[in-house]
C-alpha cells in the first residue's frame, strides 16, 4: 500500500515536521508499505536542518508549493492520504480522486469567519478519519457530540529517554520559542518575586525567537538572581536540560493546542507547572501543578509550592508523571491499523 504523509511546513524542523518524520520512519522500518513524505512549503526555503534530518532517516520526500502540480502528482501516487490539519489544496483533490483521507489536526478551530476557515471546516467534515491531538482541539472542531470517524491521538515524535536521579535535579526550566503569549514575561515576574532560594532553585531558559533581544536586554540591565539564558539548544542539550530540572514550567496564555514539552518532561519523570490554557493540562498530566493563564501571582505561588514540596511528594509526582503517559499516548502501530481499515 502506498501511503502519502502530507504536511504544511515553513521549511524548518518544527513540531509537525518532527511528527511526520517519526511516523514515516516507523512505517518504513516496521511495515511493508511504501511511504512518501510531501512537505508543502508555505513560506521561506527548506533549511539545512530539515534536509539533514530527512537524509539521516533515508525518507523519500517531495517538496511542493501551495496549489502546485507536484501536490497533485503525489496524491495520484498514493493509496492512502494522511494529511496534517485541513489543507483544501490537498484534501479536495484527494477526495475528487476517491482517495481515502486521514487528517491529523494539530490546531484549534478559529471559527467560521472567512473563506479559509470555512474551507478548512469543509475539509474536516469530508475526511474519512479525523485524529485530534488534544481534547481541547477536538472540542473546538466538534463542540457537540463527537462525529463518527473522530478520535483522540496526541502527536509526538521521538521522546527523550535520559533519566536523572531526583537528588541531582535542580531548579526550573522553560523551553519554548520566544514569542508572545508563551508566558515568559509572567514567568520572569513570578520568579523574581518568588520567596525561594534562587541559588538552589535556578531558572534556566532555552529557546530562540522574536523576543530574544528583549529577554537579553532585560537580563543584562536587571541582572536578576538565579536566571540563566542558554539561547537555542540542540535536541540532545534540550533533553539533558529537561531531565536535569526538578520542574518544567510552561505558562502559556495562547490557547495552546497541545504542548509537547510537558510530554517530553513526563517521559523522563519530570513534572510540570502549567497554566490552564488549551491542551496544556492534558499534556502535563495528573502530576502537574496548575495556575490561571496570565496570573503571575498565582504562578509565583506554584513556584514556591514546588520549591517547598516534601521530597516524598515530589518523588511520587515524578513517578506519576511518567507512569500516566501509558494511558495517554498511543503507539505508532495504531496508524498502520487505521490505514488497513481504510484500504
Amino acid at each position: 500500500m502506498r501511503i502519502l504523509l502530507a504536511a504544511p511546513s515553513y521549511g524548518v524542523h518544527g513540531g509537525i515536521e518532527a511528527f511526520v518524520m517519526a511516523l514515516a520512519d516507523w512505517l518504513a522500518r516496521s511495515t511493508s508499505h511504501e511511504v512518501r513524505v510531501c512537505f508543502k512549503i508555505v513560506g521561506g526555503r527548506v533549511s539545512r536542518d530539515l534536509q539533514a534530518s530527512l537524509e539521516s532517516l533515508k525518507l523519500e520526500c517531495r517538496f511542493a508549493r501551495r496549489g502546485s502540480a507536484e501536490i497533485l502528482r503525489n496524491i495520484r501516487w498514493c493509496d492512502i492520504l494522511h494529511a496534517n490539519n485541513c489543507p483544501p489544496d490537498i484534501v479536495l483533490p484527494a477526495k475528487l480522486l476517491r482517495k481515502p483521507v486521514i487528517l491529523t489536526i494539530h490546531n484549534w478551530y478559529r471559527g467560521r469567519r472567512g473563506l479559509r476557515n470555512r474551507l478548512w471546516l469543509l475539509c474536516n467534515r469530508i475526511a474519512d478519519r479525523r485524529l485530534y491531538n488534544s481534547r481541547f482541539v477536538w472540542g473546538t472542531w466538534e463542540p457537540g457530540e463527537p462525529r463518527r470517524g473522530s478520535e483522540l491521538m496526541p502527536t509526538v515524535s521521538h521522546l527523550p529517554q535520559l533519566t536523572v536521579p531526583v537528588e541531582v535535579r535542580k531548579g526550573f526550566c522553560f523551553v519554548a520559542r520566544l514569542i508572545e503569549n508563551k508566558g515568559l514575561d509572567f514567568l520572569l515576574k513570578a520568579y523574581v518575586a518568588a520567596d525561594i532560594d534562587k541559588s538552589q532553585w535556578p531558572l534556566v531558559i532555552a529557546g530562540d525567537g522574536p523576543l530574544r533581544a528583549q529577554l537579553e536586554s532585560y537580563l543584562r540591565c536587571q541582572q536578576p538572581a538565579g536566571i540563566e539564558y542558554r539561547g537555542f539548544v540542540s535536541a540532545s542539550d534540550k533533553d539533558r536540560l529537561i531531565a536535569g530540572s526538578r520542574w518544567l514550567v510552561a505558562p502559556a496564555n495562547t490557547r495552546e493546542d497541545m504542548g509537547l514539552t510537558p510530554i517530553e518532561a513526563r517521559s523522563v519523570s519530570v513534572p510540570s507547572i502549567v497554566t490552564r490554557d488549551g491542551g496544556l493540562p492534558e499534556s502535563a498530566g495528573p502530576s502537574a501543578l496548575l495556575c490561571r493563564p496570565a496570573d503571575w501571582q498565582e504562578l509565583r505561588a506554584r513556584l514556591e509550592e514546588a520549591a517547598r514540596m516534601p521530597d516524598r511528594e515530589y518523588r511520587e509526582r515524578a513517578m506519576q508523571a511518567h507512569a500516566s503517559l501509558q494511558g495517554y499516548l498511543r503507539p505508532l502501530a495504531d496508524y498502520a491499523t487505521l490505514y488497513s481499515q481504510l484500504a
